[in-house]
This record gives structure tokens, C-alpha cells and sequence, in this order.
């Protein structure tokens, strides 16, 4: 059983419509010792019909490095979204060009990682 650390580095997308962000997470692993850079997977931001934190991330294409990469994207999603207070607009006309980009500073998450780095 091993665990790792997955530094988030940054997430940055673009509005797709009025329920979806399409984005990058950019991030760094640490794992049985070795920091491996500059890793990245596609996220989708999407609403959905909760009142208070209607927002989530969902794994895109890449499913990421870890065997349980999305257990990290809920605790990121849940840190972002609870405990960062982040807020998305979610409109059309005024949102069709509308970038994110939100920068991570001395955060990460442990998580278990039955995958080899061979």
C-alpha cells in the first residue's frame, strides 16, 4: 500500500456554457520519495442542482496518475468549492469568453496510489 501527495499547482479553464467549465489541472506528485513535475489532466467544473454549493469537478479524458485519482478530485473540488467560497457564474452572453484560473499556494492532498511510476 502506498500513499502519495498530489500538489495542486493550478486549475484554469474556460466557460463552455451555462452548466459546464471545461479546465487544466496542472499539479505535482510525490511518491515513495520521488517529486514528479509537471503533471496535468482535463476537468470539467459543473453545476448542478444543489442551492447553496451547486459546483463539482469531474475527471476528464486522463483519469490522472493515481489509481484513485477521483477521490482527489472530490476532496479538491470540496476544498475549492467549500472551503476556498470560489464562486462561478453560470450565464450566457457575458460569460462566453470568461476564463478561471485559480493558483494553489503550500496545499496538498494524501491519498492512496496502487499505481507504479516504473
Amino acid at each position: 500500500m502506498t500513499f502519495s501527495r498530489v500538489f495542486p499547482l493550478r486549475l484554469s479553464g474556460q466557460y463552455q456554457d451555462s452548466k459546464t467549465y471545461k479546465a487544466r489541472l496542472f499539479y505535482d506528485i510525490e511518491t515513495q520519495g520521488e517529486l514528479l513535475r509537471d503533471r496535468d489532466c482535463e476537468v470539467f467544473l459543473l453545476k448542478g442542482t444543489q442551492l447553496v454549493h451547486p459546483w463539482s469537478m469531474k475527471v476528464g479524458r486522463n483519469n490522472g496518475d493515481l489509481s484513485d485519482f477521483k477521490t482527489f478530485i472530490d476532496s479538491l473540488s470540496y476544498y475549492v468549492f467549500h472551503e476556498l467560497r470560489y464562486y462561478l457564474e453560470a450565464g450566457e452572453e457575458e460569460m462566453k469568453d470568461f476564463f478561471i484560473s485559480i493558483d494553489f499556494k503550500d496545499v496538498h492532498f494524501s491519498v492512496f496510489n496502487g499505481k507504479s511510476f516504473e
